[in-house]
């Protein structure tokens, strides 16, 4: 007769929970830090590698198609946001407006035309 300790008991329904888990194929959470204060400024004096990734992020985030971003310079401000023009893959511009809480807006000159003649 095999007799059975309580600490068995115990572990006995863990034990079997665990089985069939295999590795977790999830991946780990990064927490991204976002700095407080004046973006824009942060923007205008980072160096220029570290800005052409910041347009090239803002540009997929909004989902628009871009596989490098090869030139950036500031243009005139859209609606008081300050703008920059990015150029994608050497001919597809984007401007990409910066507001005061850090958000950007992107669109391309022919969506600007469009919305302001309406």
């Amino acid at each position: 007769m095999i007799r059975l300790t309580p600490a068995f008991l115990l572990a006995a329904p863990l034990l079997l929970a665990a089985c069939g888990q295999g590795a977790s194929t999830e991946e780990p959470v990064t927490n991204v830090t976002v700095p407080e204060g004046n973006y824009v400024q942060a923007i205008r004096t980072m160096p220029a590698g570290q800005r052409t990734g910041v347009m090239f992020r803002a540009i997929r985030d909004a989902g628009r198609e871009c596989q490098q971003v090869t030139d950036v310079k500031e243009a005139q401000a859209i609606d008081g946001a300050p703008t920059w023009v990015a150029v994608c893959d050497g001919s597809t511009r984007w401007l990409v407006a910066i507001n005061a809480d850090g958000i950007a807006t992107v669109t391309n000159a022919t969506e600007l035309k469009d919305a302001n003649a309406k």
